[in-house]
């Protein structure tokens, strides 16, 4: 399986960065993925992300790496937006801690579980003979 990385830094920080990196190679390796391309955003640019976001769509990508998900938006639409692309790409979002790490975070969880709920209903048929009267 490939995949691309992502990190970000608000502010230039190169052990940061470095350290964004590592921990997704080490992800990538403990998953069986093999990291084709870093990308990566100091501060307000999002060169990196589009750069991520346009890699796995016109590539055999099915992984984007990331350490916190934060960075994927500084607003929540943002995050959604982001998601959503990936989502209809059909790539997975790993990440690389094991706990959520801001309330952005629990908040798309919340969504994507809430896009499956309406998923889920819309596939049931309605009003059919499953009804027991």
């Amino acid at each position: 399986m490939k995949a691309v990385t992502y990190r970000y830094s608000a502010a230039e920080n190169s052990t940061w960065l470095d350290q964004q990196e590592a921990d997704c190679r080490r992800y990538a390796d403990k998953h069986g993925m093999t990291v084709t391309e870093v990308f990566t955003d100091v501060g307000r640019s999002r060169y990196g992300l589009q750069g991520a976001l346009d890699a796995v769509e016109r590539e055999d990508v099915t992984g984007l790496i990331v350490t916190d998900l934060a960075g994927l938006g500084s607003k929540y639409a943002d995050h959604v937006a982001v998601v959503q692309q990936l989502h209809d790409v059909g790539v997975d979002i790993h990440v690389t801690n094991d706990r959520t790490t801001s309330s952005v975070e629990e908040n798309l969880i919340a969504v994507k579980q809430a896009h499956l709920d309406a998923q889920t209903r819309r596939s049931v048929p309605s009003g059919g003979s499953d009804s027991t009267d």
